[in-house]
């Protein structure tokens, strides 16, 4: 969706192997409603890298005892790694999905090097 609010239309991207596979690749070349959703209703989006990722999966199981997926602590991801901007006031962050295979939950929670890492 970055590449695709960057371009300003609906882009193709490379797909990576990540664990926020629900937030990688393309949201196809025809994409209307959610690109325009987007576009219109998001005030920025915020990258993070496989190591951020795991660290909001282990800091939701070690300190909210919650098993999530890789996309499902992106929220908390961004908040550890300072990629929020301008906290004032009340925050929530939601966590979503618990799809996420028990081996590798297991893996990131023990502190193994982020298994799809750049």
């Amino acid at each position: 969706m970055k590449a695709s609010l960057d371009a300003g239309h609906p882009v193709q991207v490379k797909e990576y192997e990540s664990l926020a596979d629900a937030l990688c690749g393309g949201i196809g070349l025809n994409n209307k409603l959610t690109f325009t959703m987007c576009r219109e209703l998001l005030d920025d989006v915020i990258l993070l890298r496989e190591s951020e990722l795991s660290a909001g999966i282990r800091y939701a199981h070690e300190q909210e005892h919650e098993v999530v997926e890789g996309a499902g602590a992106t929220g908390i991801a961004a908040l550890l790694a300072r990629k929020v901007p301008n906290i004032q006031g009340p925050l929530v962050v939601v966590l979503s999905g618990r799809n996420v295979d028990p081996l590798l939950h297991r893996r990131v929670i023990e502190g193994e090097r982020a298994p799809f890492e750049e």
